[in-house]
């Protein structure tokens, strides 16, 4: 028996591809609450088949406003999806279902025992016997905290709402840099939008969410907490494993973790003694330049980011921007700075200002 600690995507997709699992969700609806925009570049089809009645709309460019109010136009190559986040839960959930996993919905973990080489999962409703646990059981993993490898993590808030927005463009994501990290508008037709910011829990940052809601009406709130990316986080205990956000396996960049979460759990299911050299032979690196990407960005002065702007009007970066996925930034940002002497000299004022700090 292995014992999956949350039915998330990456929860989920692991069950739906190991054998004698047993799925773990402390909820008792799966998809519930959503705390995720739900949007996925074009890469996730080389993973997982998305059926058309879970698309809700579909991204064919993003708009990036600088805080001097000027907008770069990015128009995708491969357009993204805006899911139904409920609705691609449910079909991750369904897949584990069809592979014969067995399901404990309404059952939260609590904690674990180890004799010999056998684990005891204990339950608000019962202890089972298991061979292997995984925790996919989100930021603040309890099964991690179980295992003593939770390590220094820090977390970020999301303030995000389904809300009625005015004047949206449809098909067109927009980002604002001059909101919290960052504040974004992800719309589902010309009526409804999902609209958040992101950064530090504060004051300030409910501020800047008051700000771009203005007078929308809020349909739904969709907030969360997301774990920053630590690349010292231990993957493995013994028999016990993490993914998903339960390992931090979230890109800074953009704060998104579905696919490298399904990832992780693919790798998982195929091997569990190469799990951890795959993930991070094959993503690591991808996580760690967005986490310096991040750091960067957070970095920059308002003139610094209007000039970041500038320097994506141009016609040779921005199409290096709208042909490569936003995933993985390893494919494009050596690209980017072999064609572009500015971002180096960019990056060595943010270097300055970081180090000197």
């Amino acid at each position: 028996m292995i014992s999956v600690i949350g039915a998330g995507p990456a929860g989920s997709f692991y069950a739906s591809k190991a054998n004698d699992a047993h799925l773990f969700e402390e909820h008792k609806i799966v998809g519930r609450p959503v705390a995720c925009t739900g949007i996925l570049t074009d890469s996730v089809k080389s993973i997982i088949d998305i059926p058309e009645d879970i698309v809700v709309s579909r991204i064919k460019r993003f708009k990036i406003v600088a805080p001097n109010k000027k907008a770069l136009y990015v128009d995708l190559k491969k357009e993204n999806m805006v899911l139904d986040r409920h609705g691609f839960d449910n079909h991750l959930f369904q897949k584990a279902v069809d592979n014969n996993a067995r399901i404990h919905l309404g059952e939260r973990f609590i904690g674990y025992k180890q004799k010999d080489k056998k684990y005891y999962v204990k339950t608000n409703k019962k202890t089972y016997e298991t061979e292997m646990i995984v925790g996919s059981d989100g930021p603040k993993s309890q099964v991690a905290k179980s295992a003593g490898i939770y390590g220094n993590r820090q977390f970020i808030w999301g303030w995000q709402a389904r809300c009625k927005f005015p004047e949206l463009e449809e098909g067109t994501t927009e980002i604002r840099l001059n909101l919290g990290e960052f504040s974004w508008i992800v719309p589902e037709d010309n009526k409804i939008a999902r609209v958040g910011v992101i950064g530090v829990k504060n004051k300030k940052l409910l501020n800047d969410y008051k700000k771009i809601l203005g007078v929308s009406k809020i349909l739904q709130d969709q907030s969360g907490l997301i774990p920053l990316y630590n690349p010292k986080q231990k993957l493995r205990k013994d028999n016990i494993f993490l993914i998903g956000d339960a390992a931090t396996q979230v890109k800074a960049t953009t704060y998104g973790g579905i696919i490298y979460g399904l990832l992780a759990g693919s790798y998982l299911a195929e091997n569990k003694e190469t799990y951890v050299k795959r993930f991070n032979e094959k993503l690591g690196k991808d996580l760690w330049i967005s986490l310096k990407m991040r750091e960067f960005m957070n970095h920059m002065t308002e003139q610094q980011a209007n000039e970041l702007i500038d320097i994506f009007q141009k016609q040779n970066n921005n199409k290096i921007l709208s042909e490569h996925d936003r995933d993985f930034p390893s494919k494009f940002i050596v690209q980017l700075l072999m064609k572009e002497a500015k971002l180096w000299k960019l990056g060595f004022q943010l270097f300055k200002k970081k180090v000197l700090k």
